[in-house]
């Protein structure tokens, strides 16, 4: 009997009608058909298991609401047959007895026995999809089959059927529902969020909850690292002996302590609760195995018995590529469950995601100097805290040519939401201690191939839309705690780069909006030949710089496993990031994925003479400079208004002679400070820290200022002024409707500090014109002087654009020539217009020749 029911569920599985003839004509069809359907609700609840880690459920809770929902599954099943019962009992439909209507549509519920794979990261999703569209075609056929109807006709009453029942259920069914929410709820102990929104909002009360909590938690961990060291040994640090100072600090300030660690030893002896949860967790692991054995059962001996007609060796071959499979699919669900398992809570004080979270690659003497952080996120390769070798050379060669006032962090593990490496407290660490051995003695070990597998799968719950969310958000909180490790404060804009190797890109453009809710600083990504999905909020980055190879086979895949990335979808976060200019793929020339010949290899020489390395160590120094070559100065189509007023005299710089002998009793300055804004050269920025500013007026004490051209630079010094200044100081990178706006729009585009890096409101100002052409007024400005005697002005205030220099208050008396008044000066004495006599000239309107009218009438 169960040889002859796997056969028939294998013609189930191909819809073939006959199969369910012969379903229908079984012995114990009623009881098979019912089996199939709790086994189908039971790969169906673990399928979709997520909702349950969602809610936070206990691990006892979990378990027997996994009970509930396949009961509840199939009593959904039997409510399905009975409204479509309902329509067979019309005078003019087909007539079906109910037993057999039970058979039928019970095995063609065959195919959502794979519901279980719903669980697998990222392809889980269209899994379902598919199934459920299998279910429906079983059910159209079975339902024919029986009743010698065509396909039309059977979809139409299995469609009517499903209609019914939800009228149904929406109606006299009502308490029924109610029930059975109640059941659920109750066996899960909480009340299950189910819906969409109410998902979304958890979500993000959540997220907001848990960034505050590990605030809090990082504080308490600084303040009791504090204390240990005050009562501590002292250590000795570079050769150097005592005890290292200790900073005190609020949370969010830069502490610079070091913390003596214990030395743990891999291998070393565990403890028997050590040894207790290694076993149990292999049994797990078989105990799954052998289920996922049993469920794709039908698949090998439907589409792959003819197996057994090859040779010997060709089995055996292929015997090894099935167990393959299973490895696989075993593994991609178990992916999920680390992350799952910390949302949920279960794993308690087992988790510190506090400590082993990144290190400056070169020590800081002052954490303040620090003007951006650079986060390595490494790819698939990596298995624990130590690189390989190729990234570890990688890492060296950069940090020491990277800008001044750039840390960069590495040594944080981006394939594990509880900061775990493979190689340590796992069910299979011991396996995966001997993968690394190998490994690093043969970078081409099959094992290597394993934790690439495995960091692959990983991948796949980042990029997942149900995991995904939960599993960024635990990757952000680590990198936010070796953020906060290494001097990062909390509010004070600091920028951070990410840069991302292979998965590492991902990583790091997955959890980069997480980071910023946090930290609310400017965040951008450098990818390394990133392979990264379309669901992530790249529209919340900066900018994304994807550096990519001529000959990288692995970076091409994501385009091709990521719909998302499908020109096809326009409305994905991908393209409308790429529409909006914030992505800018950079081509590395003749080069590769991995080494030997990849974006990081030292020994692959390019046409320039350079190492493949050192091109891409050069290129995101050039990212971080703000110095990569942005392409062709736009030239716009449409001259903008200002381009054609600069054809007026009176809108050139030099047209006003700077030094004047106007009376200051008829006429007086717009402000006691005025001058005409210069943008500094980019090389001079680091030495000029603000603008340039040619000095048209000043206070009598400084008049011999006049005509000088100084540094224009805010007082940062004042706590406010620099909060202020941080706050709207940002990278700049121009989108793509921008720069159609000034092509096509007539806009001016302030093209010269296009991918600058911290642009400050000072640079900014000055560079609102092609030209520096830009007068500002300035009041309470503090002039200082460097140890070479050479002054710079300092301001508190925002500079104010201004039209002019100088005001007057006359009367028109009459036309003096062409373009001449004569006009009267007020007398402050008498209060009227009786003062002495001058000439003005007003020079005449300009006529854009592009438009024969003014321009602001164009």
């Amino acid at each position: 009997m169960l040889d002859r029911f796997w056969e028939v569920l294998g013609y189930v599985f191909a819809l073939n009608s006959e199969a369910f003839r012969i379903a229908a004509e079984l012995p114990q069809g009623i009881q098979l058909a019912l089996f199939i359907v709790l086994l189908a609700g039971l790969s169906r609840s673990i399928g979709q298991c997520a909702i349950l880690f969602f809610n936070q459920v206990k691990p006892g809770r979990f378990f027997l609401s996994l009970l509930i929902s396949t009961l509840l599954f199939v009593g959904g099943f039997l409510a399905l047959v009975g409204a479509t019962w309902l329509i067979t009992l019309v005078p003019w439909s087909v007539t079906v007895p109910l037993n057999t209507l039970i058979i039928v549509l019970g095995a063609a519920y065959a195919p959502l026995l794979f519901s279980f794979l719903g669980a697998l990261p990222y392809a889980g999703l269209p899994i379902l999809n598919v199934l459920s569209i299998w279910n429906l075609l079983a059910m159209v056929v079975g339902f024919g089959a029986v009743t010698g109807l065509g396909i039309p006709e059977s979809f139409g009453y299995v469609g009517v059927g499903w209609v019914l029942l939800q009228i149904i259920e929406q109606t006299i069914g009502r308490p029924i529902a109610a029930f059975a929410r109640w059941l659920t709820d109750t066996a899960a102990g909480v009340d299950l969020k189910t819906d969409r929104e109410e998902m979304v909002e958890l979500f993000q009360d959540r997220v907001a909850e848990s960034t505050t909590e590990l605030k809090t938690e990082v504080a308490a961990r600084i303040s009791t690292v504090k204390q240990e060291l005050q009562t501590a040994v002292p250590v000795t640090l570079s050769g150097d002996t005592g005890t290292p100072p200790l900073a005190t600090a609020e949370f969010g300030e830069a502490v610079t302590t070091a913390t003596v660690q214990p030395t743990v030893t891999k291998g070393a002896e565990r403890s028997f609760s050590t040894f207790f949860k290694t076993a149990v967790g292999l049994a797990l692991m078989i105990i799954l195995t052998l289920v996922v054995l049993a469920l794709l059962r039908p698949v090998r001996l439907w589409w792959f018995g003819w197996f057994g007609n090859l040779p010997g060796f060709l089995q055996l071959v292929l015997n090894l590529v099935w167990v393959s499979i299973i490895a696989v699919v075993v593994a991609g669900l178990l992916a999920p469950l680390e992350t799952l398992g910390w949302w949920a809570g279960w794993y308690e004080d087992e988790v510190n995601t506090t400590v082993n979270v990144g290190d400056l690659a070169m020590p800081v003497a002052d954490p303040n100097d620090i003007q951006r952080y650079v986060v390595y996120l490494d790819g698939i390769g990596i298995s624990s805290f130590e690189y390989l070798p190729d990234v570890e050379e990688f890492l060296d060669a950069l940090a020491p040519q990277l800008p001044d006032g750039v840390a960069l962090v590495r040594g944080i593990m981006p394939y594990s939401v509880m900061n775990k490496p493979l190689d340590e407290d796992r069910t299979l660490s011991f396996f995966w201690r001997y993968a690394d051995k190998l490994r690093f003695a043969n970078p081409a070990s099959i094992l290597g191939l394993i934790v690439n597998i495995r960091n692959i799968l990983i991948v796949g719950v980042s990029a997942d839309k149900r995991y995904g969310p939960l599993y960024n958000q635990g990757i952000a909180q680590i990198v936010f705690s070796g953020l906060l490790k290494n001097g990062y404060r909390v509010g004070s804009g600091t920028p951070v780069t990410f840069i991302g190797y292979s998965g590492g890109g991902q990583m790091s453009c997955a959890n980069a909006p997480f980071l910023k809710r946090a930290i609310a600083a400017p965040i951008d990504v450098i990818s390394l030949g990133g392979v990264m999905s379309a669901n992530n909020n790249i529209l919340k980055l900066e900018h994304l710089h994807h550096l990519v190879g001529e000959k990288d086979t692995v970076e091409p895949l994501g385009p091709i496993m990521f719909p998302g990335r499908w020109k096809l979808f326009f409305l994905s976060f991908w393209n409308r990031a790429k529409r909006l200019g914030k992505v800018t793929i950079i081509s590395m020339g003749p080069v590769g994925h991995n080494v030997p010949g990849g974006i990081l290899d030292p020994k692959a020489m390019l046409a320039d003479g350079r190492s493949s390395l050192q091109q891409t160590i050069d290129t995101i120094n050039a990212i971080l400079k703000g110095e990569l070559d942005s392409g062709k100065a736009i030239e716009p189509a449409k001259p903008s208004n200002y381009t054609l007023y600069r054809e007026s005299p009176l809108c050139q710089p030099g047209y006003f002679p700077i030094q004047q002998s106007l009376d200051p009793a008829l006429y007086q300055p717009i402000g006691p400070w005025l001058g005409r804004l210069i943008l500094p050269e980019k090389a001079a920025r680091s030495q000029v820290k603000g603008t340039l500013i040619e000095l048209h007026h000043a206070p009598p004490a400084y008049a011999h200022l006049v005509g000088q051209i100084l540094p224009l630079r805010w007082q940062l010094d004042q706590p406010t002024v620099s909060q202020l200044a941080k706050a709207v100081t940002r990278d700049v990178n121009f989108s793509a409707d921008a720069e159609y706006n000034n092509k096509f729009g007539g806009s001016v585009l302030p093209d010269r500090i296009n991918r600058w890096r911290q642009v400050d409101p000072l640079e900014s100002l000055a560079a609102g014109h092609p030209i520096d052409d830009i007068t500002v007024m300035l009041e309470a400005i503090e002039v200082r002087s460097d140890a070479e005697g050479n002054p710079a002005l300092y301001t508190r205030y925002q500079p104010v654009e201004v039209s002019g220099r100088y005001y007057a208050l006359v009367q028109f008396i009459a036309p003096a020539g062409p373009d001449q008044y004569r006009v009267r000066h007020f007398n402050r004495a008498t209060r009227q217009f009786d003062g002495p006599e001058s000439l003005l000239s007003t020079p005449p309107t300009l006529v854009a020749k592009d438009y024969g009218s003014s321009p602001l009438y164009h």
